[in-house]
């Protein structure tokens, strides 16, 4: 990106992998930096490798720039184009100088031992993009922030986490929303979180594998009570991945000499580190061992394997009781 951003451009570039929010960054740099915007209508192309051949592609690129240095050729979806990448080997082992191809490979990755590959990475660029870790994810979310200058209050972005996933495409837009709404330098609490976001600080998947860390049972009915009301924002995928997480890291917990060790290991801010210790007062590691079976068997029913018609309530207070009973 910086390269880029400094009018040095690649003849090739590659982007792929399973986190689409940075090939997403990546092309719209590349689409802001390589033609200048009076002559986008000229020499900026887009195709899409769902109705696109390879001959329709190659054709593009050989292509003249008509008002600039360079033409730009950007193909999205061209994971619809593995099996015939290497049709457009022609192209790829001679690339034209004034056009910059680009493709946009997303969800998956292009077979390293093509020979399409092996010519884009000696001409080209290639980049490989994977999701975060839910620990990753809260470093980026603080990284972001600084673009909006934001404060965040400790509570907050493990919070952000809980609420949005990993899914950096849509934890940005919401960070982009909450730019608009708060000012400068102002503190983002979770409070601001619940009403621009719409998240609801006492029921959501963070409470929940709190309630659950002290057994409270009648609390962690409450809250995926709410939680099944509104399941889009949610989703029990989620739910399950949260407490999945919660207790595989209580597990590594159970096992640590000094819980000083903790945030390193684990992977979290010393502010939560008293969660994990507060409920490795009511789990031993062979309920923890059970708790985790209980939760994947409830991710299976969840994706309709060993149960069917079973509401989303219905599936999590039937894993709840699992869990404190265990």
């Amino acid at each position: 990106m910086s390269s880029i951003k400094k009018g040095s451009f690649a003849p090739i570039y590659l982007l792929m992998g399973t986190e689409p929010f940075f090939i997403d960054q990546v092309t719209n740099l590349l689409l802001n930096f390589v033609v200048d915007e009076h002559a986008r209508d000229f020499d900026s192309t887009i195709l899409y490798g769902k109705e696109t051949l390879p001959e329709q592609i190659i054709e593009t690129a050989k292509r003249f720039p008509m008002m600039g240095s360079h033409q730009l050729v950007v193909v999205r979806e061209a994971q619809y184009l593995d099996r015939s990448m290497d049709s457009l080997l022609p192209y790829l082992e001679n690339p034209q100088a004034q056009t910059v191809l680009v493709f946009c490979y997303k969800h998956k990755k292009l077979d390293k031992r093509k020979k399409s590959y092996k010519s884009i990475a000696k001409s080209g660029i290639i980049l490989e993009t994977k999701p975060l870790y839910e620990d990753q994810v809260a470093t980026w979310i603080k990284d972001r922030g600084l673009k909006y200058s934001f404060n965040f209050h400790p509570h907050a972005i493990p919070l952000l986490v809980s609420f949005l996933g990993t899914d950096l495409g849509k934890i940005d837009k919401e960070l982009q929303k909450l730019s608009n709404q708060v000012t400068q330098g102002q503190e983002i609490t979770p409070s601001i979180i619940e009403k621009y976001i719409g998240y609801s600080k006492d029921f959501n998947g963070f409470e929940l594998q709190k309630a659950l860390g002290k057994r409270d049972l009648e609390h962690s009915f409450r809250i995926i009570r709410y939680m099944a009301s509104n399941v889009k924002k949610h989703p029990i995928t989620l739910t399950i991945t949260i407490l999945f997480n919660f207790f595989q890291k209580l597990l590594l917990f159970q096992g640590l000499p000094s819980p000083s060790k903790a945030p390193t290991v684990l992977g979290v801010s010393p502010y939560f580190v008293k969660d994990y210790q507060a409920a490795a007062r009511f789990y031993s590691m062979k309920q923890i061992a059970q708790v985790i079976g209980h939760i994947k068997e409830a991710d299976m029913k969840s994706k309709g394997v060993g149960a069917q018609n079973i509401s989303t309530e219905e599936l999590l207070k039937e894993l709840i009781i699992k869990i404190i009973s265990s």
